[in-house]
């Protein structure tokens, strides 16, 4: 079944430079609400004006991701369940013949080196494995799109990402590279309140998240290649008000913390009162004791 979405006009209102590998808000209207976007080169443009289809099935599948706060608490840092469930929503579009459009893919380059027609050395090299590569069509697949979720990887990963995007579209097998991570204001939500099942923090700031990735973007990762950036916010998870509360109350008890003085002469004596603010909060989401393994 193909995907359905509303026409989309693009929006050229406002200061339409572009700034060489710079990442700018996309130019393009019909995106769904809960994310954060950003794009380089005028790649939402050139997925919406070239890529009509491909772009309506990203639309389609970010439109229908809709994680859960109990899913973040309990998922690995691989493949976990949400996230596969984002990659099959992109699998499962087809074309009017049937056939798929999007699936996990390694391209490989080969190129040869010799006089005219008589090649001397030839090299094959098979890049990093995508994610989930949407073909250009079906009679011509190349360049296609190339989408890459990275939920909570150590951010060395976006590199990995960015180089084999430059890569790719210089070889001219993709023109848009898609990187999903998640946004700031959900990374403000969830770093100081979900736990893992060692007491520590899942989702640190080294991780993979918005914040780790637009700096590495200008600074020229990805090369020439046109990047769409797309970030996770609160209002796409299913349950979030309650990370939301916990971080409310870990915020007043540090705001305790700092105004002690105040009704206090000795911290000894203030401190069972912020440590009970503190462990209040951290009750309502204790660590989950068995994280599934990751997928």
């Amino acid at each position: 079944m193909t995907s359905r979405t509303a026409h989309v006009e693009p929006d050229y209102s406002g200061n339409a430079a572009d700034p060489a590998g710079e990442v700018r808000p996309v130019a393009t209207k019909g995106w769904p609400d809960g994310y954060v976007f950003g794009a380089t080169r005028y790649a939402d443009v050139i997925l919406r004006e070239s890529f009509r289809s491909r772009f309506d099935d990203l639309v389609s599948a970010l439109a229908d991701f809709y994680p859960t706060l109990d899913e973040l608490r309990s998922g690995g840092g691989g493949r976990t369940v949400f996230v596969k469930r984002f990659d099959d929503s992109l699998g499962s579009m087809r074309a009017p013949t049937g056939e798929a459009m999007w699936g996990k893919q390694n391209i490989t380059i080969e190129k040869a080196v010799g006089f005219d027609s008589s090649p001397m050395r030839r090299n094959r090299v098979r890049g990093h494995e995508i994610d989930m590569f949407g073909k250009g069509s079906l009679a011509d697949p190349f360049p296609g799109i190339a989408v890459e979720m990275e939920w909570n990887n150590k951010d060395p990963f976006f590199d990995r990402d960015l180089n084999n995007f430059q890569a790719l579209h210089r070889e001219g097998a993709i023109a848009v590279g898609v990187i999903v991570t998640r946004g700031p204001k959900l990374q403000e939500v969830i770093a100081p309140t979900i736990r893992s099942k060692d007491g520590g923090f899942k989702y640190g700031q080294s991780t993979t998240h918005w914040s780790k990735l637009l700096p590495k973007v200008n600074l020229g990762g990805g090369g020439e290649c046109p990047l769409l950036l797309i970030g996770i916010e609160p209002g796409r998870v299913h349950g979030i008000p309650l990370a939301e509360h916990v971080k409310s109350l870990l915020e007043e008890a540090e705001q305790f913390r700092a105004t002690w003085r105040d009704g206090f002469n000795r911290w000894e004596d203030a401190k069972p009162y912020y440590v009970e603010k503190r462990d209040e909060a951290h009750a309502l989401m204790p660590p989950v004791k068995d994280d599934p393994e990751p997928m």
